[in-house]
């Protein structure tokens, strides 16, 4: 019982000091240096969203490739395998 008492007093005050914090952290208005950062953010963000497209279309064509080679591995050991059997080995 004292266990939940006390962890539940720890939890309201920690709700309590992280809200202070949000509240006194927050002003009505931006200034410009706050919005010109915001927007090298956003265009840095739009830019790495690309940027991981394009690296999952390569990583996608990558897996092709090498599910292609792997088909072709199959293949040629199937027929090594035929041509043992014939050979009689």
């Amino acid at each position: 019982m004292t266990l939940v008492k006390g962890t539940v007093t720890f939890s309201m005050l920690a709700f309590l000091a992280s809200g202070i914090l949000v509240f006194s952290g927050c002003s009505s208005s931006p200034d410009e240096a706050e919005l010109k950062q915001l927007n090298d953010l956003k265009e840095e963000y739009a830019e790495l969203q690309k940027d991981a497209a394009t690296l999952e279309q390569q990583k996608a064509a990558l897996e092709k490739e090498r599910a292609d080679k792997n088909a072709q591995i199959k293949k040629c050991n199937e027929d090594q395998q035929v041509v043992r059997q014939r050979l009689g080995k």
